[in-house]
């Protein structure tokens, strides 16, 4: 077997524009022909037994609350895909078949019993959507909805549907109510939709904070039916006076929290299932706080400062929070900078961005400031066989077969062990940050050019 010894260069110049969004085109749509009707999932409550609130604690009651999709509405903007072949077997796609010509099944694989839905198309047009609401493999007159709205654009169209709500069997053995947004996009002049599923209902209670009435709202991890899991589903603490339309602010839902500079302690008791409630209890960190300064170090000319980051707890898995750049004291306590955002450059900090994670774990101690330091970053490659890319156990290798494919990637690690990913220019006179291709060359041993060429993020 003859063995080749690659050698690899790659220069990086990067980046990539974080957070910003393009301006949108003209659309034309169609306005809210159907709203979903909701079905009796909050019926009969029990009374739950909560344990009392400790003085001073704030209380928030959370009530489910299905969304319809609407143009102001608040929605996730997260979106899933299953697939759409398979269906033999489905009762319920049968008894469609028997009246309808032209169906594109659809998949959700966490719909228990009802992992089979279908789109109905008339010339290459969507007409209606058929969802199996009770799980029971027969179509009732009430398991046919209609779309919410259609949008066109030069190189896609997409129509959404919602459902009303429903129960779902989840794979816990909880009954949960539940309502999920179904968007099909056509591209191009691609006959065949992609569907993707996006949850639709959330949790939300209203309180006092400060003398505020404040909402907080639950939103769902996927299609698990769970609002409580910490490090998976999302929160947002909003002052109710505050309107966002379909995008609220988010975090990631964890047991303790920062909201406007204090930092809260979140328990969460009951359960999301049919007849039961959650009760979401705020208190009052009390923890001595220390202070926390991360540095960046390299070239001597070089400003630089932590924009943002992610922590978290080393000890307690259910700390999940985040931080601004400006926020220096943290409570005392072991914790891990998972991820974050770095700005920097020669004649301001704000030149350049980079995104880094797998940070240090560090120690916040009320008598002593915790320094880190990131940065000096060196850059090394990872080539591995491409067959096995997506495997967890692929090793990077060195010495490959001859007609073997190799996907290489760069691998740039900080002197804290922090990996860095996207490096983005920031735009003059602007806040927007541009992408600048990076450019690869590849030599062999004896150094001789074999591939130059730019490379592209995604």
């Amino acid at each position: 077997m003859k063995k080749f010894f690659v050698g690899l260069l790659i220069l990086v110049v990067i980046a990539v524009a974080m957070f910003w969004l393009l301006p949108r085109p003209k659309v034309q749509q169609e306005q809210i022909v159907q709203q979903p009707e909701p079905t009796e999932t909050e019926a009969d409550q029990e009374v739950v037994d909560f344990p009392e609130p400790p003085p001073g604690a704030i209380v928030f009651d959370m009530k489910y609350r299905g969304l319809g999709g609407g143009p102001d509405e608040l929605r996730y903007n997260s979106f899933w895909g299953f697939g759409s072949s398979g269906e033999s077997g489905s009762t319920f796609i049968e008894a469609l078949r028997k009246n309808i010509k032209n169906l594109q099944p659809v998949r959700n694989r966490y719909f228990k019993g009802a992992e089979w839905s279908a789109v109905e198309l008339k010339d290459n047009k969507v007409v209606a959507f058929y969802f199996d609401l009770n799980a029971d493999g027969k179509v009732s007159d009430n398991e046919k909805i209609l779309p919410i709205q259609t949008e066109a654009q030069r190189t896609y169209r997409h129509t959404e549907f919602v459902t009303p709500d429903f129960i779902v069997n989840t794979r816990d053995g909880r009954q949960v109510p539940f309502r999920a947004l179904l968007r099909m996009a056509f591209y191009g002049s691609s006959s065949r939709p992609q569907c993707m599923w996006s949850p639709s209902c959330i949790l939300e209670g209203t309180s006092t904070i400060d003398g505020e009435p404040t909402n907080l709202i639950l939103l769902t991890n996927g299609f698990s039916g769970s609002f409580k899991d910490f490090g998976r589903c999302s929160y947002s603490l909003l002052r109710s006076a505050e309107k966002f339309g379909q995008y609220v602010p988010r975090q990631t839902l964890s047991s303790l929290i920062n909201h406007d500079g204090q930092f809260y302690h979140l328990k969460l008791y009951g359960s999301h299932e049919k007849g039961k409630r959650i009760r979401a209890i705020l208190e009052k960190d009390t923890t001595a706080t220390g202070e926390l300064a991360v540095q960046l170090t390299g070239d001597t000319s070089l400003k630089g400062k932590l924009s943002s980051a992610s922590i978290i707890g080393s000890k307690d898995t259910n700390i999940h929070f985040s931080i601004s750049g400006d926020q220096s004291k943290l409570p005392a306590g072991t914790y891990k900078l998972s991820r974050g955002y770095i700005n920097y450059g020669r004649e301001n900090d704000d030149q350049w961005r980079v995104n880094f994670t797998e940070g240090p774990e560090m120690t916040i101690d009320p008598e002593n400031a915790c320094n880190v330091e990131l940065g000096k970053p060196t850059l090394s490659v990872c080539a591995i066989d491409a067959k096995k890319r997506n495997r967890s156990d692929a090793k990077e290798q060195s010495v490959f077969s001859k007609g073997t494919r190799i996907h290489l990637s760069p691998k740039i690690k900080g002197k804290a062990g922090e990996l860095y990913g996207r490096f983005s220019q920031r735009e003059d006179n602007s806040r927007r940050y541009t992408d600048k291709e990076p450019n690869i060359r590849i030599v062999d041993s004896d150094h001789k050019e074999v591939v130059t060429a730019k490379m592209e993020y995604g």
